[in-house]
């Protein structure tokens, strides 16, 4: 339970890179830092394993920011996801039980809740945080290698700059609350006639707009990356819990 308690709360964490396209302040760095590393000790402790761990999560936020060209900021930041994702499936057997665990066993053993049903929902609530920030940057990464970020009316067609932040936002909040109403459906019921009904509905709202070839290419390939995500992320956590 522990190694997903400690994953759910360093995804939180990054979810303060949702609106921030580019490499983070220092101060602001040093920070969240320090706040992953308060939550490491907390939930981890120290031992071969957890300091390994530690390392990865020192450069998987250090590296993006710092190391590597800003042009592959969302890349890099995803790369470091994936990396501590790897790591995590290795090392969880090897990751120690902090001393707290028993109290926290008991605790929720006294609200009538067992460690297998916290672990589930632990389970379900990372795939809540993983298809918003870590699919964000998914997207925006595919978005910035194919040119296909929204540009500004005067913008060159094949122009990096420019970009249309409005839109570009506006799309970016869009994406995020589509994907935890698909996530919520597949986890609540696996019905997937409900995401067909998602998807009509957005392309109904965006009519108009859709017949600019351009626009119609931004949206219809963020809607399908965002839906093949989350349906990825739903499914292979449902295996992991069917294990």
């Amino acid at each position: 339970m522990m190694t997903w308690l400690f994953l759910v709360g360093w995804l939180t964490s990054r979810l303060a890179l949702i609106a921030r396209d580019k490499p983070l302040e220092a101060r602001f760095l040093v920070s969240l830092l320090v706040g992953q590393m308060l939550w490491w000790l907390l939930t981890l402790g120290v031992s071969v394993a957890s300091v390994s761990l530690a390392g990865l999560l020192i450069l998987a936020l250090i590296a993006p920011e710092r190391l590597l060209p800003a042009s592959w900021l969302n890349d890099a930041r995803l790369a470091a996801t994936l990396i501590m994702l790897i790591s995590l499936m290795f090392l969880a057997d090897a990751l120690p039980a902090p001393a707290w665990q028993t109290a926290l066993a008991n605790g929720l053993w006294s609200l009538g809740l067992s460690t297998e049903a916290a672990t589930r929902a632990l389970i379900w609530l990372t795939g809540f945080l993983l298809v918003a920030n870590e699919a964000n940057l998914l997207i925006r990464s595919l978005f910035r290698r194919f040119s296909l970020e929204p540009k500004l009316p005067q913008a060159e067609p094949d122009s990096a700059e420019n970009v249309d932040a409005r839109e570009y936002n506006a799309g970016r909040v869009i994406g995020i609350l589509e994907r935890w109403l698909m996530y919520l459906v597949l986890v609540s019921s696996a019905n997937y006639n409900v995401i067909a009904l998602i998807i009509a509905a957005k392309g109904f709202a965006r009519f108009r707009q859709l017949e600019e070839r351009a626009f119609a290419e931004y949206v219809l390939i963020g809607t399908l990356a965002s839906t093949l995500v989350t349906i990825g992320i739903a499914e292979s956590l449902r295996s992991i819990l069917a294990q």
